[in-house]
Parts: structure tokens; sequence; C-alpha cells
């Protein structure tokens, strides 16, 4: 009878035991937890891309959208979805990129981002996503960002020899002011913000 005691005693490992056991998974809980608030922000990526590439190239956006927003010093939206898909439309017109905007009763506002892996007749590679990614994570985050600005100088400060033609060769202009996308028009329209497919090879 004491043997069948003093085995149950070992197993139930007492209340010391007990005690250490449960401090034990609470610190381990507490640390789990830590971890997950330490966590940086990332945004959700899908790709309709199998293999190897697939999972390169959602590694590569992932990275992308935190160096490129930590470049910009803003604070990541609360919300980014990036979809890579094999085409993207608005309104029956094909698009290399499309930035939706919701935003809930409570105020919080979702961005999906669509990005297509063919525009204007040919398969994107990855380098191009990656940009076009990058343009619409300005207007992601615009209203953080501020309005662009041109560097050119005004005419009043403009010298003799420089013309109201514009700036003097080689003067450098924003290029926010070369000039303004074909499809401004579907701006605002159902939160959507696009970019044409035919545009999209980086001319």
């Amino acid at each position: 009878m004491a043997g069948r005691k003093r085995s149950r005693s070992r197993r139930t490992g007492g209340p010391v035991a007990r005690m250490r056991g449960w401090c034990g998974r609470r610190l381990e809980a507490m640390r789990r937890a830590s971890a997950s608030w330490r966590r940086p922000w990332r945004p959700t990526v899908e790709a309709d891309v199998d293999g190897r590439r697939g999972r390169r190239l959602r590694r590569a956006i992932t990275r992308a959208t935190r160096d490129h927003l930590a470049g910009l010093g803003v604070t990541p939206p609360g919300h980014l979805l990036v979809a890579v898909q094999r085409t993207v439309e608005l309104e029956g017109r094909p698009l290399a990129s499309l930035l939706q905007v919701f935003e809930d009763a409570g105020g919080r506002r979702r961005n999906v981002l669509f990005l297509a892996l063919t525009a204007g007749g040919r398969e994107l590679d990855d380098g191009e996503l990656l940009a076009m990614l990058r343009q619409q994570l300005q207007r992601v985050v615009s209203g953080e960002l501020g309005t662009p600005v041109s560097l050119a100088r005004a005419p009043a400060e403009a010298g003799p020899e420089e013309t109201a033609a514009g700036p003097a060769p080689g003067e450098w202009v924003g290029p926010f002011e070369k000039e303004r996308s074909p499809l401004e028009a579907f701006e605002g329209r159902n939160g959507a913000f696009a970019a044409a497919a035919e545009r999209s090879d980086g001319r």
C-alpha cells in the first residue's frame, strides 16, 4: 500500500512540481504572446503563380512592400491585400494594376491591390511587377505621404536666358508633373485607382 502511494506521489509530482509546471506554461504563453506583438507588419499576398517562382514572388512582394513604406517614412496601412493574377480589368478595360479602397461603417479602410501578370499583350517579369507595386503603394499611403510637388523653378526665379516655355534643358522636373494618367477619370470610381495595361512597359 505504501509503495503504491509513493509511486502515485512521484507521478503527480506533488504541489511544488505542479506549481512549477503551471508557472512554466504561463511563461511560455507570455513568451509566445510577446513574440507575436513584436512581429513586424506584413501585407497579405496572394499570387496565381505555382512552384518556385510563386514562392519567390510572394517573398519579394512582402519585402518590397515593407522596404518601400519604411523608405517613405510612413505608417503601414491597417490592412493591405496584394493579389497577383493573370489579368486585371475595370469596367471591361484591361489594366496593369488596380488599387481598390474599401471603408466600413467604423471608418476602417481595407486596401486591395491587384497586379496583372499579363499586360500589353505580354507576360511581365518579377521586376516589372515590383515596379508597379511600388507605384501603387504611394497611392495607398497618399494621405500620410502628402501632395507631390514639382522641383522646377518658378517663372519669377528664372534667369534672363530662360524662356516661359519651360525649365531649362537638363533641369529636373518631378515625375508626377510630366504627364497625367489617361485613366484619371477612373480615380474615385468605386474606390479604384487604375494603371493602363499599355503603359506597363516602363515608357
